[in-house]
């Protein structure tokens, strides 16, 4: 579904209800908790309209996947997570929020034209005006936010600390006040993007050079093919099941 089909419907839902995104995708174990009735779980479906306080709930081998409907920002909700869609409808404007309680995210925000979205956690609030992350959220151990685009502001709930989270950066933000940025580890985004390859979303976010190294795996720079000046970066790994993948990239410098 193309972004001026989902702009049709949300015009088209303003007028009979407070609609604010559709689900794009679902894979596995899915729950969905309708706002309209909090005891009534039911799986989610794809093309679903979600409402204001929706609680969607993705199991060991959940996925999902929504957009917005006034400006497709889009949230993709990985495997054991907890996540309420939220937004309120001013002037044909979603302002939007998700609150994640655990479980992984990757967030493709288009720039807001009014207010901030923000993603709330037990630990955290990021505040993004437009740009692409990941959010690792997992109870006493804090939260995770891996920047790929733009910028987050990140503030811990406990002592107010703000950070900026950037491109290539990994923000920690623990429950007793502890906030630090680093350079992202190259393994760390590369595990989060066999993620995306699991549940067939195409894998756009691999690290460059510019990332730390410690992850064993062939980065750029380390298999090269001189004749044809194509490079492959080559990755094996094993799911529980013991079945092995093979990803090959390649690229040109």
């Amino acid at each position: 579904m193309n972004k001026i089909l989902i702009i049709v419907l949300f015009i088209s839902s303003i007028f009979c209800s407070e609609t604010i995104g559709l689900v794009m995708k679902k894979k596995g174990k899915v729950d969905y908790t309708p706002y309209s009735n909090s005891k009534k779980i039911k799986t989610l479906k794809i093309s679903e309209a979600l409402f204001n306080q929706d609680l969607i709930e993705t199991g060991k081998d959940g996925f999902a996947k929504f957009v917005y409907l006034d400006d497709a920002s889009t949230i993709k909700i990985h495997k054991n997570s907890e996540v309420y869609v939220q937004g309120n409808i001013k002037r044909r404007k979603i302002m939007k929020q998700v609150n994640i309680a655990t479980g992984i995210m990757k967030l493709d925000i288009n720039r807001q034209q009014s207010g901030e979205f923000k993603i709330i956690t037990p630990t955290s609030v990021a505040s993004v005006k437009g740009t692409r992350f990941w959010i690792d959220v997992n109870g006493k151990k804090g939260d995770l936010f891996h920047g790929l685009s733009g910028i987050v502001e990140i503030t811990n709930n406990a002592t107010g600390e703000k950070i900026s989270l950037t491109e290539n950066t990994t923000a920690i933000s623990l429950p007793d006040g502890t906030l630090n940025i680093k350079k992202t580890i190259s393994k760390e985004l590369i595990d989060l993007e066999i993620l995306e390859q699991d549940v067939g979303e195409p894998i756009n976010d691999m690290p460059q050079n510019n990332l730390e190294d410690d992850s064993g795996y062939n980065l750029p720079g380390d298999n090269n093919d001189s004749t044809n000046g194509i490079n492959e970066i080559i990755i094996k790994l094993k799911n529980s099941s013991s079945q092995e993948k093979t990803l090959i990239i390649k690229y040109v410098n």
